[in-house]
């Protein structure tokens, strides 16, 4: 069974922390974010996993070229105009030659369920579509299913407002197609989640919704890439082998990366470390994120930062909670998410 990502986004809400990184080589815990969907890719048995890009992700694909990737074979498709997921899953199917049903994953998920028993109720339903569906506290930023008690899909709700959701169950970013639904995405650059999947549903086709308890996490906004880490560190820390952490620093649920290194007393605290950052000596980062090549002056107070890549912080600067600083220095307010 083949496996489609869609990687062909720009990841413009994740800025600064994108502004010279695909948004799928952001790092979790010091591994590219989409190493953990190949790795539950192998985990479920698929075979090929085919990454649609969008235009400007050479990075991405320099990265991860044709071939084998541990036990998975990997073909990057580039796209020379902007398909949306419509446009990118048909180009995917047509030019991989996919014939039989397949799977579609959103490149910025990360995600941990049972796909042989998600794959059975598929079969067992006789579905033309099934939707993985999590269930979240506060569904008001994300596509919301509505599911009758045969857990179909009978409707959806796109971001409503806080209180008002039908349900909370939202669109993980994981479909199983049956082949025969490319032929009825929209022609040009469109979106399913817009088009095809409420035109099967208001057609009464079969559209199951598939609820899984197993960890999942958008990581479209710092916000929630940082909660991740909350979540993924609550039993220690991630320090690369290559990150020089003075004996004397403090780090509680942080992660650090490659060629990093953390000064004396200085302390991480929920906080995230790409590589080549920079802590200097007694700073101290709460719930913070720095890019790759971030300098943190000794004695700066960070607290709920987005530092970008290259940026510097001064010696005992304590700018307001949230602020983002992108790689020219400038700082910004906060992202909401």
């Amino acid at each position: 069974m083949d496996a489609i990502l869609l990687v062909g986004g720009q990841g413009t809400r994740l800025r600064p922390l994108t502004a010279r990184r695909h948004k799928s080589l952001v790092p979790v815990c010091n591994r590219p974010a989409i190493d953990y969907l190949f790795a539950w890719l192998e985990r479920s048995g698929i075979r090929r996993a085919i990454l649609a890009l969008g235009l400007a992700n050479e990075d991405l694909a320099a990265r991860y070229p044709a071939g084998r990737h541990r036990g998975l074979e990997v073909l990057p498709i580039i796209e020379t105009a902007r398909l949306e997921s419509g446009g990118a899953i048909r180009n995917a199917v047509e030019t991989a030659g996919i014939d039989d049903r397949f799977l579609v994953l959103n490149g910025d998920v990360y995600l941990d369920f049972d796909f042989a028993a998600a794959l059975r109720a598929h079969v067992d339903r006789a579905a033309d579509l099934t939707l993985a569906l999590h269930d979240v506290d506060d569904p008001s930023s994300f596509g919301v299913a509505v599911c009758g008690p045969d857990g179909l899909v009978t409707g959806f709700v796109e971001k409503p407002p806080p209180g008002e959701a039908p349900s909370r169950l939202v669109n993980a970013g994981a479909w199983i197609f049956e082949r025969r639904l490319v032929d009825e995405i929209p022609p040009g650059a469109v979106r399913v989640e817009e088009t095809l999947f409420p035109s099967l549903v208001a057609r009464r086709r079969v559209v199951l919704g598939y609820r899984f308890e197993g960890h999942w996490a958008d990581l479209g906004t710092p916000a929630r890439y940082l909660a991740l880490h909350h979540a993924l560190l609550e039993a220690g820390n991630a320090v690369h082998p290559a990150a020089a952490v003075h004996p004397t620093a403090v780090l509680e649920r942080a992660a650090v990366g490659e060629g990093s290194a953390v000064g004396p007393r200085a302390s991480l605290r929920g906080s995230v470390l790409w590589e080549r950052v920079d802590v200097g000596e007694a700073a101290e980062l709460v719930d913070t994120i720095a890019a790759d090549g971030a300098r943190i002056g000794p004695g700066a107070r960070l607290r709920g930062c987005v530092i970008g890549p290259g940026a510097t912080i001064g010696p005992g600067a304590a700018p307001p909670p949230g602020t983002i600083v992108d790689a020219d220095g400038q700082y910004h307010e906060a992202h909401a998410g």
